[in-house]
Parts: structure tokens; C-alpha cells; sequence
């Protein structure tokens, strides 16, 4: 087959991919603002949905193809072009890196390994360079891998953001888990002792303690990158790190609710509105009924709360105010934290808050895997 009938084919495969997933009209969770897709590239977007995603998987296809019709070196993509490929939410990247939203983007393990090729940036990566194939045609790295990878290019908060969303609670966009993550980064550890067992002057790559901060504070089976945001901001409060998307039943419900953020011990949730239509509203005014009738008090977040310190304190004290109520007890704040400071594990072993209080938790705590 020539490469214009590839390409023929790939873009009636692409389109009719994209008509299915429009039709489909699949609802994922706070799908924030569609006009954050340029160039199948989401940059500071709050949310994105699973129908943003595929599609912008499928376009990123279309420009890969592109590559690959002028050229047959056959380097993994990476970066901002592997998650594309793996349609995993694009992370907020600082204005110095913005680079990474406007190439296609490609990894070698060498330096000497780079070609020149129109429209493509080549980073070298001399650590694990694990990879995975995307709809039997195009290799990008894994999904541990481009997080690792990101970590010389993101802020802390931000590789957090990005951990939980290659883990999110939809299987259709659960991309990896916190082991996998651990393990990559177990395997680059492994690679460099064993360079310098062999007399090679090696090194761990510059986010390496970074990425092992992150996992502290990375959790699985999220459904927004602004569920993980705001739950980072009530931490740097003081608060006890709430649970992600807590499950209960509500009346005669057979099929759980999943809370987006809870504190089970005081029934208190938090939940992370986005910009929805009119039918979306009413069902989520719906939900809230349920939960406060189940016996929940319920915090509404918007993006009008995250984003600025004056808001976040004022988010962190309503839910210092809402146990207060439930508990009867004062709860202090602490001054505002960085990230870098509530990932130190020191503090995130302190005794939690219900027992300093000494009240007896209203329901079970579930477990995380870092705990």
C-alpha cells in the first residue's frame, strides 16, 4: 500500500472515530471548557472529558501519520505527544515549557541517536525508554514512563495532577496505577546503580525525588484534575487529606454515588462543579439532594475557588467551619503550605484529625495504597 492510501485510510479511520465518539455524546465528569483543544494540544485546561480526549487522541493520530509518511525512523513519541496518543489530560505546563504544546515530540536513549526531521523535537532520555502501541500503529512511551519524563518540565503540584489523571476512575481513561508508577521509577534507580557498578558515570534524572514526593500524594480513581487541585489546597491548610470519590448508597439505589472529595468520619463532602447545560444542572441538584438527605453536609467547589489564595483559604476555612458543626470542636488552620511541604511523609503520618479531636468517626475510612 502507498503512503496516500495510508493516509487516505488513516483519515477516514480518524473522522469516523470522531463521529462515533460525538454521537455517543459520552458524559465524563466536569468537562470544563471545550475551547481549551487547539491543535489536538489541551494546555490549562481545568478538565477535560472523554469525548475531548478521544478526539484529541485521534487528531495527534493525524499528525503523526503525517510524520510518518515523510520519514521512516520510527523514534517513540513523548511527552505532550504521548499523552495525546493515550488521551490522558495535558497538565498545566509553565509558559517556559510551552514549547512541548506547539511540536510533535519524539525520544531517543542517546544524543548521537537524533535526526533532523521538519516539525519534530527529539529529547533524549537514557533511562528506561518503555513504550506501548497506539491502535497498531503508532509507539509512544509508556504511561510511567512520559510521567517520569514530564518531571524536569512540571511543578510538583502539577506531576501530581498528572499522576492522578493517567489513574482515573473511568476504565475508559485508567491509563496506569500508583505500583506501575513506583516501579519505573525502581527500575531508573536500578539502571544507574548498575552504570556505576560497571565504572559509568551515571545519574538520576533531574525529577527523580521529585516524582517519588508526588506518588506521596497521587491517588487513584479520580475524575478531574480540579477534584486533585482542590484536594491539594486543603491540605496546605492543615486539613487531613480527604478521601477520593468515597462511594455510598442513597435510598433505594441499588448502584453507589461516589463522592467526589469526603471526609466519611464527619460526612462531609466536597464536590467539584464544573460548567455544565441546563439538564446537568438538574441532576446534579438531584445528586445534592440525595446526599444531604442521606445525612452529608455538602461543600460545592467551582473554579472560582481554586486558583487564587484568597479563595482557597476561604474553601479550606468553610470546611474547617462544617466540621466545627459536626464535631463541636474548634479546628484550627495552619498557615499556607507549599506543595513541596505537605509532601514531606513526616506530616502526612501525623495522627489524623478525628482522633485529635477524639470523636468517634460517623463512618469508615478506606485505606489508600500510600497509607
Amino acid at each position: 500500500m502507498n503512503t496516500h492510501s495510508l493516509s487516505t485510510d488513516l483519515s477516514t479511520f480518524i473522522h469516523r472515530k470522531i463521529g462515533a465518539v460525538d454521537r455517543a455524546g459520552s458524559r465524563t465528569l466536569h468537562c470544563e471548557d471545550k475551547a481549551n483543544i487547539t491543535k489536538g494540544v489541551i494546555i490549562m485546561g481545568s478538565s477535560t472529558a472523554l469525548t475531548e480526549l478521544t478526539m484529541q487522541k485521534y487528531q495527534r493520530m493525524q499528525t503523526c501519520a503525517d510524520v510518518q509518511r515523510r520519514s521512516a525512523w520510527r523514534p517513540p513519541y513523548a511527552l505532550t505527544t504521548a499523552l495525546e496518543l493515550l488521551s490522558i489530560e495535558v497538565p498545566r505546563i509553565s509558559s517556559k515549557h510551552r514549547g512541548l504544546a506547539t511540536t510533535t515530540i519524539v525520544a531517543v536513549p542517546h544524543a548521537n541517536d537524533k535526526r533532523h526531521i521538519v516539525g519534530v523535537k527529539v529529547v533524549v532520555w537514557p533511562f528506561p525508554l518503555d513504550t506501548v502501541i497506539i491502535e497498531g500503529q503508532f509507539t509512544c512511551t509508556s504511561p510511567a514512563c512520559t510521567w517520569a519524563m514530564f518531571s524536569t518540565y512540571l511543578e510538583l503540584e502539577e506531576l501530581i495532577v498528572l499522576a492522578d489523571s493517567m489513574m482515573r476512575r473511568d476504565r475508559r481513561l485508567c491509563r496506569t496505577t500508583i505500583d506501575a508508577l513506583s516501579l519505573y521509577l525502581d527500575e531508573a534507580e536500578a539502571q544507574v546503580r548498575a552504570d556505576k557498578e560497571n565504572g559509568t558515570n551515571s545519574y538520576l534524572f533531574r525529577g527523580y525525588n521529585k516524582c517519588r514526593r508526588a506518588l506521596l500524594l497521587a491517588r487513584a480513581g479520580t475524575d478531574s484534575s480540579m477534584e486533585t487541585r482542590t484536594r491539594l489546597v486543603l491540605l496546605k491548610y492543615g486539613l487531613n487529606c480527604p478521601q477520593v470519590n468515597y462511594p455510598i448508597f442513597v435510598g433505594n439505589n441499588t448502584r453507589p454515588i461516589y463522592l467526589d472529595l469526603a471526609y466519611p468520619e464527619f460526612k462531609i463532602c466536597i464536590e467539584y462543579e464544573g460548567s455544565h447545560h441546563a439538564g446537568q444542572w438538574l441532576n446534579d441538584a438531584r445528586r445534592r439532594q440525595m446526599i444531604e438527605d442521606a445525612g452529608w453536609k455538602y461543600i460545592q467547589v467551582t473554579k472560582l475557588d481554586i486558583g487564587d489564595e484568597a479563595g482557597e483559604e476561604a474553601l479550606a476555612r468553610r470546611v474547617a467551619e462544617r466540621i466545627q458543626e459536626v464535631t463541636g470542636k474548634t479546628v484550627q488552620l495552619t498557615m499556607r503550605q507549599t506543595t513541596q511541604q505537605i509532601s514531606d511523609v513526616r506530616k502526612l503520618r501525623r495522627i489524623p484529625l478525628y482522633k485529635r479531636l477524639k470523636f468517634e468517626p460517623l463512618l469508615p475510612i478506606i485505606p489508600t495504597t500510600q497509607e
